[in-house]
């Protein structure tokens, strides 16, 4: 690591996190730029994660472990912790997309300046078990700008975005009456002030699996962007509402199935609307 401030601090929060954390650390070693800092937040683990952690200290600029109140608490610990001008954050077993991620974004931050608050990427999607990519999010925002997904605003994906420090002045930047989606009200808040600047790079990998992708919380979710919608005063048109409900009773009924069926007939469905498959894989 550079003995000044880097440009970019990487946060990633973990608990027992053993079997996917090595995909992270290998990313990170790989990279040709040392612009960057790892800033580990670990929930207390006991399985092993605490060992892997001791173990990458070349890569690691700063860890710590303790209980915590969920993700969005261990966010906001990595964010006071940080010294880049720029933070985004790694979930435990993404990795950065190449080798060259943190060389070409600490050249496209640098080019467009301070005054921009989120900039982001793109962010390919894998498989869970056999990291197969499977799909690619991330479109630049005059093609989002406007548009509607899961009730709300379309937003670009977290784990592909770079926020300026000065957005995590406050004491509590990630809200945490919102477990599940507090990343969407920290992005809408932002995003209210000033639109992001899309950048045309594959910043990040990450497998499905992730609670926001998952069928059987789907309606968890749902009902927290409702919440998330109401404390922003956001409206969605009737429209979105609709379409939303069909969505859940969908996914309703598709939960009664066990999960390898429930899978494959979600991802029938996606396929007849021109979507990707997204859960049938291995």
């Amino acid at each position: 690591m550079t003995e000044a401030s880097p440009r970019i601090s990487v946060i990633t929060a973990t608990f027992n996190a053993a079997a996917q954390l090595p995909h992270t650390i290998r990313s990170l070693r790989e990279q040709t730029s040392r612009d960057f800092e790892w800033i580990v937040v670990d929930g207390n683990s006991d399985n092993g994660t605490q060992d892997l952690l001791r173990d990458s200290g070349d890569v690691i600029a700063r860890w710590i472990s303790e209980p915590d109140r969920g993700i969005y608490d261990a966010f906001n610990k990595g964010a006071k912790l940080a010294r880049g001008e720029w933070l985004i954050f790694l979930g435990a077993g993404d990795e950065l997309a190449s080798p060259n991620v943190i060389a070409e974004c600490v050249g496209q931050l640098a080019a467009l300046g301070s005054a921009v608050s989120i900039v982001y990427g793109r962010q390919i999607l894998l498989s869970p078990a056999g990291r197969t990519p499977i799909e690619t999010i991330g479109l630049p925002w005059p093609q989002m700008q406007g548009k509607w997904d899961i009730g709300r605003p379309a937003l670009p994906p977290h784990g592909a975005t770079f926020q300026h420090r000065r957005l995590f002045d406050g004491t509590q930047p990630f809200d945490l009456r919102f477990p599940i989606a507090s990343d969407s009200h920290f992005l809408l808040r932002a995003i209210r002030e000033q639109a992001p600047v899309f950048i045309p790079v594959d910043v990040t990998r990450a497998p499905m699996g992730g609670i926001s992708f998952r069928l059987d919380t789907a309606r968890r979710v749902s009902r927290e962007i409702a919440a998330i919608d109401r404390d922003l005063g956001i409206v969605p048109p009737m429209s979105v509402r609709l379409h939303e409900m069909l969505r859940i009773a969908v996914i309703s009924v598709l939960n009664l199935f066990p999960q390898k069926i429930a899978h494959r007939l979600a991802d029938l469905i996606r396929q007849l609307s021109g979507k990707n498959a997204r859960w049938s894989f291995d």
